[in-house]
Parts: C-alpha cells; sequence; structure tokens
C-alpha cells in the first residue's frame, strides 16, 4: 500500500456554496460507498437536495526540494 496514503475525499457541498470535507478514503469506490452510507441516514434537508456530496482525488504533493536541506553520509 503506499503508506496509508487516502487520495479521494468525500466533500459535502451546500446550497450557499459552502464545502466541507466529509472523509478521506483509499479509493474511488470506497469513497462512494461513503457517500451512500450518508444519503441513506441523512437527514431531511438533504432529501431535499439542500447538499449534495463529491467524490475529489487529491492531488499528492512531494516535499519540495528547493531551499532543503540534505545531510549526505
Amino acid at each position: 500500500m503506499n503508506g496509508g496514503l487516502q487520495p479521494w475525499q468525500v466533500v459535502r457541498e451546500e446550497e450557499n456554496g459552502s464545502r466541507y470535507r466529509i472523509g478521506h478514503c483509499a479509493t474511488r469506490a470506497e469513497a462512494q460507498r461513503l457517500i451512500q452510507r450518508l444519503r441513506l441516514g441523512g437527514s431531511p434537508e438533504s432529501a431535499e437536495g439542500a447538499a449534495r456530496y463529491l467524490v475529489e482525488r487529491v492531488e499528492l504533493r512531494r516535499a519540495s526540494t528547493a531551499g532543503a536541506r540534505h545531510n549526505r553520509v
């Protein structure tokens, strides 16, 4: 595995444009299952479409080597 990296995130987006990260997942399928669970146990507001859930890929950044000090042995 990738050392515990979870490159997929679930985001809740409100009608007014506010966005909230709900969770991170290892796979897209896992993120979609999380959304299904959230919808099944959802509140009346979510049933009316007041919010929607999105799956987004998280860009994994590598540590920048610019300006970094390396100790060579």
